[in-house]
């Protein structure tokens, strides 16, 4: 007789790789957001492609889906990016709340992020325009905030 073992196990991999491969929805939320962002392009005349504005990730690493609305990754064809100006684009951070729902919890005008760790914790740093923090709009500041499980909060 065979050892069952080893294709219990290959069917566990073919399995997790199934769900794996299966393709993430973002809520209603979010989409509502980036459909808002879709008709203003429309309104000035562009011709909308938002296929790279959202990206899912476990930014607090809390185990759930967090996502991510880049609106610098809008293309409006034949238009103006009417989620990007002289100051930045807007940045969107929905975070799962552990159970349905993912409310906005970051909304600003960046020029730049990146998400990283310091100290063993997720945290997003981000690059304002000058105006954000006081100083000159030829100038930039660097802000940093904590990615906590339920909130994005601006570090001392």
């Amino acid at each position: 007789m065979r050892n069952p073992m080893p294709y219990a196990f290959a069917a566990l991999l073919v399995a997790g790789g199934m769900l794996a491969a299966r393709a993430v929805e973002p809520p209603d939320n979010v989409v509502n957001e980036v459909d808002y962002a879709i008709q203003a392009c429309k309104d000035l005349d562009g011709a909308p492609n938002a296929d790279a504005v959202l990206r899912v990730a476990d930014l607090n690493e809390d185990g759930g889906e967090d996502w991510i609305a880049d609106y610098a990754k809008l293309d409006c064809a034949g238009g103006v990016n009417p989620m990007c100006g002289p100051d930045g684009c807007a940045l969107q951070i929905f975070l799962w709340n552990g159970a349905m729902a993912w409310p906005l919890a970051f909304d600003e005008t960046v020029k730049r992020y990146n998400v990283t760790k310091r100290g063993g914790k997720p945290v997003l740093k981000v690059v304002l325009a000058g105006t954000a923090c006081g100083k000159t709009s030829g100038d930039e500041c660097d802000v940093t905030y904590d990615l906590d499980k339920d909130d994005i909060v601006p570090e001392p």
